[in-house]
């Protein structure tokens, strides 16, 4: 008995520094309390890939993903004098160091109320706070595993000044065939910020060992709706590959990859002189990861 008590002290001294979320090794914030955890198998999971908006009478979400898989869940509370955002950014610079890419995120009253991510979606009432003092995010982490992590972060400052925070990292069973895409909004701010955006569909060899680019239609769409929103843009694919080849050959297979790409957005409408192709080979590995090549959408200047 003692010896399983010594074990259980253990394991809790543990969990108050590293969140064993699905094994994606989070850290703890600082001196955060755990108020609820979980740990379990999870048939329908919903990821909230939009904000609440009220339809037809009633606040729902606008866009959303059933997953299921292994689900890791954490409510949190913040020590005194923290912030939403402090919590919030701690969690997401930590989700950077991987493969990471951002679904949607919505900052204040652009999430909708917090009632309806406190009750309706996460139906936790702890987490009902101060619509203009709340952030959520949803985001895909890629590991070496074969099959990818999703993570709904929300934060929320109450009406008495306490900080929640909801950790949900959800590792799926199964890919999703026809991709989750990252909201028009959410590429749009990354091509903003960084001046560009990593085509999320991975390269696979055939059996005659040609590369492909697997375009899913939701990742396509997604790249398609942001060029219609911004009619005045122009973009530039750059192929990237890493295979154990010589740099002409990586350079090749690279262009082939960035055409397919642009092949794809000309299908859909997309005019040709809005769109470039190049392949680099491996001469640009910052970036890599673990992908053994990939297609960026660089946004060319004016």
């Amino acid at each position: 008995m003692i010896f399983v008590r010594l074990i259980s002290c253990f394991v809790l001294l543990l969990s108050a520094s590293v969140l064993a979320a699905a094994d994606l090794p989070i850290q703890n914030y600082h001196n955060a309390r755990v108020i609820f955890q979980s740990n379990a198998d999870a048939d329908e999971y919903l990821l909230a890939l939009g904000s609440y908006k009220k339809i037809a009478g009633s606040w729902r979400v606008d866009r959303q993903q059933r997953l299921s898989g292994r689900l890791a869940r954490y409510t949190l509370e913040l020590p005194e004098g923290h912030s939403a955002s402090n919590g919030f950014d701690f969690y997401l610079d930590q989700l950077q160091n991987f493969n990471f890419r951002e679904l949607y995120h919505c900052n204040g009253r652009d999430c909708g109320t917090s009632n309806s991510w406190a009750n309706n979606h996460f139906k936790i009432q702890l987490l009902y706070g101060l619509d203009q003092f709340q952030q959520y995010g949803a985001y895909e982490v890629t590991t070496a595993d074969e099959t990818p992590f999703y993570v709904a972060l929300y934060a929320v400052q109450r009406g008495n000044k306490r900080v929640y925070l909801q950790l949900d990292v959800l590792h799926v069973d199964s890919v999703i065939e026809l991709g989750i895409a990252s909201s028009p909004e959410s590429i749009i701010k990354s091509l903003l910020a960084s001046g560009y955006y990593v085509f999320p569909d991975f390269v696979a060899g055939d059996t005659k060992n040609h590369a492909n680019i697997n375009i899913k239609p939701a990742h396509i769409q997604a790249l398609i709706d942001v060029l219609t929103q911004r009619p005045d843009w122009k973009v530039a694919l750059v192929g990237h590959d890493y295979a154990p080849v010589p740099l002409a050959q990586q350079q090749k297979n690279s262009q082939g990859y960035a055409e397919q790409l642009s092949a794809a957005l000309q299908e859909k409408g997309i005019a040709a002189k809005r769109v470039a192709a190049y392949g680099i080979g491996s001469l640009a590995p910052a970036g890599r990861g673990d992908r053994s090549a990939r297609v960026e959408v660089v946004k060319v200047s004016d």
